[in-house]
C-alpha cells in the first residue's frame, strides 16, 4: 500500500482570500469550495483533501 505526501502550495497575501477545491481543483471530481482561515507567515491544512498552503508574508489590514 502506497501512502502519498500532501501536496505543499505557497501563496502570498495576494493570494487571499484562500480556499481549496482539491488538489487538482477540478470541479467536476473535487471536493466542495472551502475557505481557509490563515494567519500571516503560516501553515494551514485543509480538512478535506490535506493540501498544505504556506503563506508567505504579512496579512495586510483591511481598507
Amino acid at each position: 500500500m502506497s501512502q502519498t505526501t500532501p501536496q505543499t502550495v505557497v501563496i502570498t497575501p495576494h493570494d487571499l482570500p484562500l480556499h481549496c477545491s482539491g488538489p487538482a481543483n477540478e470541479s467536476w471530481n473535487g471536493h466542495p469550495r472551502v475557505f481557509l482561515p490563515i494567519e500571516s507567515n503560516s501553515r494551514i491544512e485543509c480538512p478535506y483533501c490535506g493540501t498544505v498552503y504556506q503563506l508567505d508574508g504579512e496579512i495586510k489590514g483591511h481598507h
